[in-house]
């Protein structure tokens, strides 16, 4: 066998992910202009894998009022981070995590029984009102109050003196499979708006719309929150007519190339052989770092190389998956290969892992370094590695070998 290898040593970790903040402002303003009201961006589990703080720093310039995260940890951490923004905690608290809200400023959505026990209960006259937002079960069967429960709870809260409902809101459950569903879950909703108007309760903001939710939009919606359309994946297959760019590619160099003959077979089980005399690269990306390991990706499965698609070979390893470039002769060792970008999308691996979109962002492992870019260059880096965002920007073009 015949192996062609890289001279050039790369960063401490061989991959990266490519965040451009200047494509995440552009599909924030985009949304914020078909809403044409107030945009609360979702920045749960790490900004879907963006890099929560970074993408919080850039939409407050950009004007965002207020951010969403799933729980109390997550917007803890944006605080610690001196981010300002209102910041809506999506999943709830604990009778302990009072204070806590309290001391980071953090806004709750109030979804149970029990959440407005702990509200009525806690001894915090002195501390002056804190703002909640209520959550109305409308068809999620997951959090939230029904709608006539949703009445007794805003009453209950706003006449302490102490809460004020600052919020309304539901979640929708198939905005992005069924108009007909997600219709009647609306109309559930504005009856609940309705009935706390004519019982004087009227929250500022009552919001519905998550990305695929934006193509229902009604006008009685006073906030919205993206999430995947945010970042530049749309939905499907219901979207909103709002275009949007991917801010996230990730990449990694081919570490080796070696010439096989007809029949080797390549990784665990030996499930793929080589129909014929073939070059194999190895590229430093597993399902460690967000690769599927399915059979669909192992069948079908494709990276970019050289402005094609090329075909995956053998099982996906946890630190590794291999590449048959036989088709490409001019393809060499530190050649960039592209596991997720415009070109091969969120939806394209999403097919091949059996899954959606949300989910192949979030798996983008989090020792692949963040290289965040503004004005074309990077301006800052991300890892959980230790010293692994050091030089993390890839070599120029020429830089490598043959």
């Amino acid at each position: 066998m015949i192996s062609e290898t890289s001279p050039f040593v790369e960063s401490r970790h061989p991959a990266w992910a490519r965040v451009d903040l200047d494509l995440l402002a552009a599909n924030y303003r985009a949304i914020a202009a078909f809403a044409r009201c107030a945009v609360m961006p979702v920045l749960k589990a790490d900004a879907y894998g963006h890099g929560a703080v970074h993408v919080a720093r850039r939409l407050e310039r950009e004007g965002a009022g207020f951010l969403a995260v799933a729980y109390l940890d997550e917007g803890i951490a944006l605080r610690d981070a001196g981010v300002r923004a209102r910041i809506v905690v999506f999943a709830g608290f604990g009778a302990g995590q009072l204070e806590v809200l309290r001391q980071y400023a953090l806004t709750p959505v109030v979804s149970t029984h029990d959440m407005v026990r702990f509200l009525l209960d806690a001894d915090s006259v002195a501390q002056g009102p804190l703002a909640v937002h209520l959550e109305v079960d409308t068809g999620m069967g997951r959090l939230g109050f029904t709608p006539e429960e949703s009445i007794t709870a805003a009453e209950r809260l706003s006449a302490s003196g102490r809460i004020e409902v600052e919020g309304l809101m539901t979640h929708l459950a198939s905005a992005d499979v069924d108009s007909e569903t997600t219709e009647g879950q609306l109309d559930r909703f504005d009856e609940v708006v309705a009935d706390l108007d004519g019982r004087r309760i009227r929250p500022r903001f009552k919001h519905a719309a998550n990305s695929a939710g934006l193509a229902f939009l009604r006008a009685t919606h006073t906030l919205v929150r993206p999430g995947l359309l945010l970042y530049g994946i749309t939905p499907r297959p219901l979207a909103p007519a709002i275009e949007t760019c991917p801010a996230m590619t990730v990449s990694a160099r081919i570490s080796f190339i070696k010439a096989v003959p007809t029949g080797t077979a390549i990784s665990y089980g030996g499930r793929w052989r080589a129909p014929r005399p073939s070059r194999i690269a190895t590229i430093p990306l597993g399902y460690a770092d967000g690769v599927p390991r399915t059979n669909a990706m192992e069948r079908e499965g494709r990276l970019m190389v050289g402005g094609r698609r090329v075909p995956v070979t053998g099982t996906v390893c946890m630190d590794m998956v291999m590449l048959d470039v036989t088709e490409l002769p001019d393809v060499r060792a530190g050649d960039e290969v592209t596991l997720l970008g415009e070109a091969l999308g969120a939806w394209d691996l999403a097919g091949w892992a059996g899954t959606n979109a949300w989910q192949v962002l979030t798996a983008i492992g989090s020792r692949v370094p963040r290289l965040y870019i503004e004005n074309g260059r990077v301006a800052a880096t991300s890892s959980r590695l230790p010293g692994a965002d050091r030089a993390i920007e890839p070599p120029p073009p020429g830089a490598q070998g043959e």
